[in-house]
């Protein structure tokens, strides 16, 4: 259920900055028909990586706002508040197509020194087909992470 809950703050949820992140906090630990989650302020604050005071601030803003609902009357066994998610109840997000992972089969992004050893890039002999561009672009990510990671 949480895939949905987490769908639903991305695309239709009105909050903004710390208050998107604490509902897509809240969102992924929803769980049931109902949306429902325990979050308590320390656990949000260490998944938000924000204040005590940005997260309850949000938390009252994403309340009155109704994105967010906390169920009167019952805290978890650590004495945390439970809160549903009441606009994201029923919501079934729309069938998007797969994205391939991998970039299109048109052509490889020239380097700087290539587009300037290139007379005429849009030449049809410039282009590279699907397998190339993804042998080549998986090396630059190989060699990138080695750079990064030393």
């Amino acid at each position: 259920m949480s895939d949905e809950a987490r769908d639903w703050v991305w695309e239709h949820s009105q909050s903004k900055g710390v208050a998107r992140l604490v509902m897509l906090a809240i969102a992924e630990a929803a769980t049931g028909p109902e949306l429902w989650a325990v979050a308590g302020s320390t656990w949000l604050m260490k998944r938000t990586s924000a204040s005590r005071n940005s997260v309850l601030e949000a938390t009252r803003k994403m309340l009155a706002a109704g994105e967010l609902s906390e169920v009167p009357g019952v805290l978890s066994n650590h004495l945390h508040p439970v809160y549903i998610l009441p606009k994201a109840i029923g919501y079934v997000p729309a069938e998007e197509p797969a994205a391939d992972a991998w970039p299109p089969p048109y052509r490889d992004v020239p380097t700087t020194q290539e587009r300037a050893e290139c007379s005429d890039p849009e030449d049809p002999e410039y282009w590279r087909d699907a397998d190339e561009v993804r042998r080549i672009t998986a090396e630059r990510i190989a060699a990138h992470a080695r750079k990064l990671t030393g």
